[in-house]
């Protein structure tokens, strides 16, 4: 097996391994926003490969903002 045909199947388990992440963002992201957003369904998670890094784009669509207690800042 050649090493550039050995590259090409690591660099595509790293990606589908990533799209197992994404999947994990959907579902965690979505559980932290609902502390301070009315959601309209949960997050998307969208991810692209940029040269040796990979870029995540994280959607919430929400109602409305939860309402705060005074916050001192």
């Amino acid at each position: 097996m050649s090493l550039l045909r050995l590259d090409e199947i690591l660099v595509n388990d790293k990606f589908e391994n990533i799209s197992k992440i994404g999947n994990l963002l959907e579902s965690e992201v979505s559980e932290v926003a609902k502390n301070y957003l009315v959601l309209l369904g949960g997050a998307v998670v969208r991810y692209r490969k940029e040269g040796e890094k990979f870029v995540f784009d994280i959607e919430l669509t929400a109602e409305r903002v939860k309402p705060f207690g005074k916050i001192i800042g």
